[in-house]
């Protein structure tokens, strides 16, 4: 596994979360995530969390991105909470997306993974135009999230 145990919570990850998480090749530094949504609904996972990965690394676990610029490493991920409860993602602030909703894309758009050419939004509802950044229509978690990231960044991917 390429991403290094930080902490496990049993709490629930709530909208506006900020979390952290570290891959192996860059110890002691942190990648940062936020949750955008609770309730997108991607084929038949309703109630999904859907979250931005962002293209930083800081150098502690405060050391935020500038969420207004919403410069992603990853298009909207939606994922489980596998992340938190084994330990690989930690919250470690919150950010009120009402207050700030400039920290957010004003619509999330996901490319249907078995039938080419067809989009959704976070609604389930089909589009015809999508809008960048465009995610996969499905449900991933934490070692997608790795895969991913490791994948855009070059490292080897993990074999287990």
């Amino acid at each position: 596994m390429n991403l290094a145990f930080l902490k496990k919570s049993r709490k629930k990850p709530e909208v506006g979360d900020v979390f952290v998480f570290q891959l192996i090749f860059e110890p002691e530094q942190y990648r940062f995530g936020m949750i955008a949504s609770m309730t997108a609904w991607l084929g038949a996972f309703k109630d999904t969390t859907l979250v931005y990965i962002y293209d930083h690394l800081g150098n502690n676990k405060d050391d935020y991105p500038d969420f207004s610029e919403k410069k992603i490493l990853l298009p909207p991920q939606a994922i489980n909470h596998l992340g938190w409860s084994s330990g690989f993602f930690e919250t470690v602030g919150h950010m009120d997306l009402e207050t700030h909703p400039e920290y957010k894309f004003p619509q999330h758009h996901f490319a249907s993974f078995v039938r080419p050419g067809v989009f959704y939004d976070e609604f389930n509802e089909q589009v015809l135009n999508p809008i960048e950044p465009i995610g996969v229509h499905g449900l991933g978690n934490h070692r997608t999230i790795e895969d991913k990231v490791c994948h855009k960044l070059g490292y080897p991917l993990s074999k287990d």
